[in-house]
């Protein structure tokens, strides 16, 4: 009886440390996200809700978004056509590049 429980605890174990590995390593774009240019600070935040903001000094840009595949799709309030980014992560630095390239 005790080498069954020992067995099912193994097995659920390695579910569980599988299961980590497949979805614990992928980073989330949720949150708020500081960036930098050589003139401005401003910050864009991910909700869970695909809702999004951009926000810069006084002001601010309501938008939603979606993510497929390695695309993050923004589409800002008042616009009829989405701003489509290549995104990805280098550590925990969110990298966002626009059309032409820059990040």
């Amino acid at each position: 009886m005790k080498k069954k429980y020992l067995i099912a605890i193994i097995l659920l174990s390695l579910i569980f440390i599988i299961l980590f590995i497949i979805t614990g390593n992928k980073k989330s774009i949720i949150g708020k996200w500081r960036a930098i240019d050589a003139k401005d600070e401003y910050y864009y935040v991910f909700n869970k809700d695909k809702t999004c903001s951009y926000e810069m000094m006084v002001a601010r840009l309501d938008c939603t978004y979606e993510i497929d595949d390695e695309k993050l799709i923004i589409l800002f309030n008042g616009n009829e056509k989405p701003n489509t980014f290549q995104y990805y992560f280098d550590n925990n630095t969110l990298i966002i590049k626009d059309n032409t390239g820059k990040e």
